[in-house]
């Protein structure tokens, strides 16, 4: 794909969605709280065994839940393509190099690679970093307890993706009320209105970012939005350069939020496993991927295929719409070892699929890594820290809990 016309998803007949359902029946009968809630994972862990490719039609496509296919799916070879009309994402979150691909994707990201590799992001990240999760920690020790996310994850979040891109995100709720809008109107459950409240928040998100641009034209900075706003070689537009910070400030916001919380949740309700990052600190880096295996903050990746082709099995035709779980496939037994259990010290950790796979695989990987650690090792170190309360991680597209309260010795 190279920004032509977008693949009109394919129309399903109830003659043709009658036949899918008898012959895939575990799939015809996942609802979509099956897909949304955490206590519900068992329901996909049948599908990928029974039903690896699967008819859903409470998703309004196929749901893949086995690794080796979900990879298939995501590889840039693979004959599926995120170029349709019917994404929810590029409707969320405009054109932009998480809804394109080809050369027009390459151009989109091309700029922003370098200074998100693992060396650029340590050097230049790793001490505003933590000097986030420092004065953080300081404002709320005192405290003997907190809200995580309202008080921690969230401005957290919301800060350093301020401190990457060079742009002033004081005001925390607004910021993460558009994430949270964005991240509603990307739900497959047929509701107009999160599409409307996605709409209006990235119109009043754009005027920040354009101003925001304006502003390092006239007086550049060393922001990795001044370098590539200044990039003559880059050639990026301001509407193209706008659109691409959009979808790199979702990225650094909603999933370094479910990450820390994530992990605090999966290490503080299994004491065993923080009492052996405790011993052994170079745990943790693994404890982090562990914990994106077991809740992943993405929990399901869009495609469409842009021909007919064939899928573990399964004809498809050309527009289908394809879901990829990575909850379910992230618990694949045919990859990890014991997969319910979560295991600080997994050797494999690192090939879930939270960060998806192939030509969108997450630009931010190694600062979503360095952050979450940073977070989860400060927190760590708070006296008597203890899990007060945790609601169940949820979300269809983006996994979290809503609430986890924390006190510790003031």
């Amino acid at each position: 794909m190279h920004g032509g016309d977008l693949i009109t998803q394919a129309e399903v007949s109830e003659q043709e969605d009658a036949r899918r359902r008898v012959r895939f029946p575990l799939g015809a009968a996942i609802t979509f709280a099956d897909l949304d809630e955490q206590e519900r994972v068992g329901e996909l862990d049948r599908l990928r065994d029974a039903e690896p490719v699967s008819w859903v039609p409470a998703l309004g496509g196929w749901l893949v839940t086995s690794h080796t296919l979900a990879r298939e799916v995501l590889s840039p070879r693979s004959g599926f393509t995120v170029w349709a009309d019917a994404n929810l994402v590029r409707a969320s979150l405009g054109v932009m190099m998480l809804t394109s691909d080809g050369d027009q994707h390459d151009s989109q990201r091309a700029p922003f690679d370098q200074p998100f590799r693992m060396r650029a992001v340590h050097e230049r990240f790793a001490e505003p970093v933590q000097a986030r999760v420092d004065a953080l920690l300081d404002e709320v020790r005192p405290r003997g307890g907190c809200e995580l996310g309202e008080d921690f994850a969230a401005p957290f979040a919301v800060g350093v993706a301020g401190d990457v891109l060079g742009l002033g995100l004081d005001d925390v709720p607004r910021i993460r009320a558009f994430y949270d809008a964005f991240a509603g109107a990307m739900v497959y459950d047929g509701d107009p209105e999160p599409q409307r409240r996605a709409d209006a928040a990235r119109e009043e998100l754009d005027g920040i970012l354009a101003a925001e641009i304006a502003r390092v034209r006239e007086s550049p900075d060393g922001s990795l939005t001044s370098a590539v706003a200044n990039d003559t070689a880059a050639g990026q537009e301001d509407a193209v350069l706008a659109a691409q910070l959009r979808v790199i400030l979702f990225g650094a916001i909603e999933t370094v939020e479910s990450l820390v919380l994530n992990s605090m949740l999966l290490l503080l309700t299994h004491p065993d496993q923080r009492r052996a990052v405790g011993e052994r600190p170079a745990l943790l880096a693994n404890a982090m991927d562990e914990s994106m295996r077991l809740i992943p903050p993405v929990a399901f990746i869009e495609r469409w295929t842009a021909a007919p082709l064939e899928l573990g099995g399964v004809q498809l035709r050309g527009g289908e719409f394809v879901g990829v779980s990575t909850l379910a496939a992230n618990r694949d037994p045919a990859v990890f070892e014991q997969p319910r259990l979560f295991d600080v010290a997994r050797r494999n950790a690192r090939h879930h699929l939270a960060f998806s796979f192939g030509l969108h695989h997450c630009l931010g990987f190694n600062m979503a890594r360095m952050q979450g650690e940073a977070a989860v090792r400060g927190l760590l170190g708070l006296p008597r820290l203890e899990l007060v309360e945790a609601s169940e991680p949820r979300g269809f597209a983006f996994r979290r809990p809503a609430v986890v309260r924390l006190r510790w010795r003031a």
